[in-house]
């Protein structure tokens, strides 16, 4: 069983602080090692000396994803220890100098009929914090099944898409504990964030399929401790599978429930019907919970969808495609 500790640093966003793990056996290891502000440098520094683990004998960094509260520290964290940065390739593509979170999914955007008024409103509120990248120097991919060593143990990388395209989760076999990031979060499904799809970037990535598949893979799994990005230590995880699936299925409904009656409907139109109060880039995130959704119903045959002038408007499938 490898020793872990949990390391949590505060965040400038809603979801409040954020979880480093620093996994102390050789080579010492952090896990997400938090957004980048000066608060977070000082607070981890700290943590680490108290566990007998100064930042400069860090030696590796794993990153879950890229997301800039918990990838945002990696680079300093290379600095000052010369630690490589670990993460799954997809979203290393990410963590280079310039990358541009809404510029990639902004073609997406506009296919879900928002008002140029509101995309200028989510392209004006900006990220608290800086954008995370990593010198190519130090950065290497993992791939799921990949392996990393310690002197006390094991970990098994896990390629869980759903939440960002390249989410990775460290299982620690020996002491049955997944490091999860925001793959499973103790009170809250994680957003299904709006992204193209590697393999075909004029598409969305499917992220609802895929995180429903990655919730099967870990229900298999020998889990008693599930270490989150957000929040306290869990106790196993099939009871968050369920709850993560129920979640799903009843927003799968809801969405449904709002076609109904109500003939074509824009992904942005239905944003509004389930969450009518949404700001800034608060609406991204609406409007990615509704597009992976009605992905998921598309592909499952509930919904059909038209073009119409470059908006995609969606309609129950067995209502056929009347209507206004």
């Amino acid at each position: 069983m490898l020793p872990i500790y949990r390391i949590e640093l505060p965040t400038p966003y809603m979801v409040g602080p954020v979880n480093a793990y620093l996994i102390a056996s050789p080579p010492y290891t952090l896990v997400d090692p938090g957004p980048e502000t000066d608060q977070a440098k000082e607070m981890l520094r700290q943590a680490l000396e108290e566990h007998g683990v100064p930042l400069e004998k860090v030696e590796r960094v794993l990153l879950t994803h890229f997301h800039s509260d918990h990838s945002g520290l990696a680079r300093w964290v290379h600095v000052n220890s010369g630690a490589r940065v670990y993460a799954h390739p997809y979203d290393l593509a990410k963590l280079v100098p310039g990358y541009d979170f809404l510029g990639q999914r902004l073609p997406l955007i506009k296919g879900s009929g928002i008002p140029p008024s509101l995309l200028a409103e989510i392209l004006q509120d900006k990220d608290p914090l800086p954008a995370p990248w990593v010198p190519e120097e130090a950065a290497a991919g993992l791939a799921d099944g990949d392996e990393i060593h310690f002197a006390g143990g094991t970990l098994r990388v896990l390629h869980l898409p759903g939440h960002a395209t390249g989410h990775l989760c460290f299982y620690d076999p020996g002491g049955r504990t997944l490091l999860a990031g925001d793959f499973l979060l103790p009170h809250i499904t994680p957003n299904p964030l709006l992204e193209p799809d590697p393999g075909h970037p004029a598409r969305r990535a499917p992220s609802l399929r895929q995180y429903l598949q990655s919730l099967e893979r870990v229900e298999s799994l020998e889990v008693e401790r599930v270490l989150p990005g957000h929040g306290q230590e869990m106790s196993g995880c099939r009871q968050f599978v369920v709850l993560g699936r129920e979640h799903h299925r009843a927003r799968l409904q809801a969405v449904l429930e709002a076609l109904e009656g109500n003939g074509r409907l824009t992904a942005f139109e239905l944003t509004l019907k389930l969450f009518p109060n949404l700001k800034g880039f608060e609406v991204l995130l609406g409007l990615s919970e509704v597009m992976a959704h009605l992905d998921y119903l598309e592909e499952s045959g509930k919904v059909g969808v038209l073009e119409d002038g470059g908006v995609a408007k969606y309609f129950l499938a067995a209502a056929g495609p009347e209507g206004s």
